[in-house]
């Protein structure tokens, strides 16, 4: 006699099956982008860190000044040039705030984009008294590091005492912005 085999079971997948599928396998691509996106953000911005306490330019008064010596302290950093209206427009603000801050742990400093001598005159003409820095056209690549991909002018990097990014502006500081920024601060 002749046996009958069972037909195997057929499971039919759904369409609605294969979307909700298709959808997971979609939620977790994305998730796990921007888990590598977050990861390589940090890792470029400790790199952007560590090039900058790397360097040393020369101040108004042509002594070198290693941007170590911040290390340890909160430090924001106006890329900046003396043609850049709006960076001109700041930097008296920026100068009373470190007078006010710093006591605080925090140190302003401005770096700009150009030689010793636009510099010095520059901080003389403004009266200014935080430290302003001539990094010449070298100094955009130290911006760059923190996102400046653009060149854009003024550019502001606000720095924790471990040396990670706080804050990040690109063009002028709204007003009361960094203000803000250093009231929060521990």
């Amino acid at each position: 006699m002749h046996r009958m085999r069972p037909r195997p079971t057929r499971h039919r997948v759904t369409r609605s099956v294969l979307i909700r599928f298709a959808a997971l396998i979609l939620v977790l691509a994305l998730i796990g982008g921007l888990i590598a996106t977050t990861v390589a953000t940090r890792t470029t911005e400790a790199s952007a860190a560590q090039r900058l306490y790397a360097a040393s330019m020369h101040d108004a008064q042509g002594q070198t000044q290693a941007l170590s010596q911040w290390r340890g302290r909160y430090l924001v950093v106006n890329f900046w040039a003396t043609w850049c209206v709006p960076c001109v427009k700041e930097m008296p603000e920026l100068d009373r705030l470190q007078r006010q801050y710093a006591g605080h742990n925090v140190t302003i400093v401005g770096v700009g984009i150009e030689s010793e001598e636009p510099v010095h005159q520059f901080r003389d003409r403004l009266g200014l008294e935080l430290t302003l820095l001539a990094g010449g056209y070298g100094a955009l690549s130290l911006a760059r590091g923190f996102g400046d991909d653009q060149g854009v002018l003024p550019y502001t990097v606000m720095l924790s005492t471990k040396g990670e990014v706080l804050h990040v502006r690109a063009g002028a500081l709204l007003p009361g912005q960094m203000q803000a920024w250093l009231a929060a601060l521990p």
